[in-house]
């Protein structure tokens, strides 16, 4: 393990630096940060390996866990990868297996349990890979959709959700770029089906289930796996993208800007804002969201695949769309629309907040869309170390202040926080300064050297103070940090919860860091690997744990 600080002037001086030693390759050995000779990407293909048998609750020791750290950590991802014959391209298409870390007394129990998704549970049946809409066709393809029923895949549960976790009364939603979300059972682990709402257009079943203001021939096709809290609420932000039905309408999309209350158990109405019309469908997979503003980057557009007879592919249907940011307040009116930067396209928003004389966002932005024929969606790349190495879009953190009053009204400043040949994603904050002024994001870095996308660490970033600090370990593939606050109103006062594949052992640990320093405070050895993971959710409500923990 090591932990290093780095300031802005230091940051190019050290880059190089780490390129120059990342280059002295020993036939296949390279020096770690500590100078011994090591292996290279080591167990990195157990990213995209499936996973055994679900592990039933395994508890171990943990005697560095601070006092304050009492609830059960949840972070899902895709762990089934084949399945007969049939085997996914895209690991982004993998069945869906979600992880419990229950941390509680100086105690880690783990528990791991498929999600029982009905589109896993239509695979199982069928004993291959099932039907919807794949990002890549399987290897071997599957068979077109019979003529008695060639819309079959549209037709599918297309519910192979396990992008990212809210709780919701006193449960919780998984969710993926879908307006369905599944209601999960926090103790059980198991899938209670389509969560219900209100509206639901001719009641709640899984093919309705759109909410019954979507338009006159249009349907809901994309949503957002990152609904976000009005700050000081129990409001959620969301959206969902409206499509004409017939492919080469004249008719317009919609992005609809909603929102429903997270402390309500029985199904709710989701009360719509606003409806912005748009060209084409666009894509949002995250946006900002302050105490009076709504961002939305119009920078995707999402085609529509042919769902008839042939299996559809997702993969191709993301393009270019830069239509500038739309700040929107929660009357649903367009407050501003800033196109005078260089476009950008983005996957996840770190934070937005508000000022004196507008809107601040920061985000993590590519020089083109992240949605393409890459590593970090085609199995193929993801284990070919000369591709890997040398994708060239790698995500950067960059801030966009929107001058909304003022003597630069109408304009944007940009400022960069590049770190030369490396890439960031998986941002995470204090979510008690969500929507609201911070200093500080953690995150995963690709590239730590320089030289390999599999030299990966977590990183503190304190914008303010232009520090960066890092945990890493050598052949160590970390996913999304968690901060989980120690109850004070210091920024960095808890600890970050990072669940990591050792690859040269073949197995994950669990590890709890200081916030303040990243030094570790308990590393904890899984039983099993854990294939690549998404986004994770601390949830510190007793119900979770004392049932479960007796």
């Amino acid at each position: 393990m090591s932990v290093h600080q780095t300031t802005r002037a230091q940051t190019h001086a050290i880059s190089a630096a780490a390129r120059v030693a990342g280059a002295l390759l020993l036939g296949g050995l390279c020096l770690s940060d500590a100078g011994e000779v090591q292996a290279e990407d080591l167990g990195w293909e157990l990213q995209v390996t499936s996973a055994g048998p679900e592990v039933p609750r395994v508890c171990f020791d943990a005697k560095g866990l601070p006092a304050f750290l009492n609830g059960a950590f949840f972070i899902s991802g895709p762990a089934l990868f084949e399945r007969g014959s049939h085997s996914f391209q895209s690991f982004f298409d993998g069945f869906g297996r979600v992880n419990r870390f229950e941390l509680r007394d100086r105690q880690v129990c783990y528990t791991s349990k498929w999600l029982g998704t009905g589109a896993m549970k239509a695979a199982s049946a069928s004993g291959d890979l099932g039907r919807g809409m794949f990002f890549m066709e399987t290897t071997p393809p599957r068979q077109d959709c019979p003529l008695t029923d060639p819309m079959c895949d549209a037709g599918a549960p297309n519910d192979n959700n396990w992008v990212n976790m809210i709780t919701m009364g006193s449960d919780a939603v998984i969710l993926s770029d879908t307006y369905r979300m599944l209601d999960i059972d926090l103790e059980t682990l198991s899938i209670k089906g389509v969560r219900p709402w209100a509206d639901d257009k001719n009641g709640s079943t899984p093919s309705a289930n759109q909410p019954d203001w979507i338009s006159a021939m249009h349907i809901p096709v994309v949503g957002s796996a990152h609904p976000l809290l009005r700050p000081g609420s129990h409001t959620v932000v969301d959206v969902v993208v409206e499509a004409p039905m017939a492919m080469g309408s004249l008719l317009h999309s919609f992005v609809d800007v909603y929102t429903f209350e997270d402390n309500v158990d029985q199904p709710q109405k989701r009360n719509r804002i606003a409806s912005i019309k748009a060209e084409k469908n666009q894509y949002f997979h995250s946006f900002g969201v302050t105490p009076n503003y709504i961002i939305l980057p119009f920078n995707i557009e999402m085609d529509l695949p042919s769902v008839i007879v042939k299996p559809p592919q997702l993969l191709g249907c993301f393009h270019p769309s830069w239509k500038g940011v739309h700040i929107m307040d929660y009357t649903g009116a367009i407050v501003g629309v800033f196109d005078d930067m260089q476009p950008f396209y983005h996957t996840h928003i770190i934070n937005s907040f508000e000022n004196g004389t507008g809107v601040t966002l920061d985000v993590g932005v590519y020089d083109t869309v992240p949605f393409e024929k890459s590593p970090a969606l085609v199995t193929s790349l993801f284990v070919d170390k000369t591709a890997r190495d040398s994708a060239p879009n790698r995500c950067t953190v960059r801030r966009l202040h929107f001058h909304m009053s003022g003597a630069s009204k109408g304009t944007t400043t940009v400022e960069d926080f590049q770190n030369q040949g490396r890439a960031l994603d998986f941002f995470k904050v204090n979510m008690a300064r969500s929507g609201l002024p911070y200093c500080i994001y953690y995150a995963v870095e690709w590239w730590h050297d320089g030289v390999s996308y599999a030299n990966m660490a977590i990183l503190k970033h304190d914008m303010c103070k232009g520090t960066r600090t890092y945990w890493k370990r050598p052949n160590t593939y970390p996913g999304e940090p968690f901060f989980v606050s120690g109850g004070t109103d210091a920024e960095d006062d808890g600890v970050v919860l990072v669940s990591a594949l050792d690859g040269a052992a073949g197995h994950n640990i669990f590890v709890v860091l200081d916030a303040r320093t990243m030094e570790e405070l308990q590393v904890v050895e899984l039983p099993v690997h854990i294939p690549f993971t998404s986004h994770g959710q601390f949830v510190p409500d007793k119900r979770v744990t004392e049932s479960i923990m007796v």
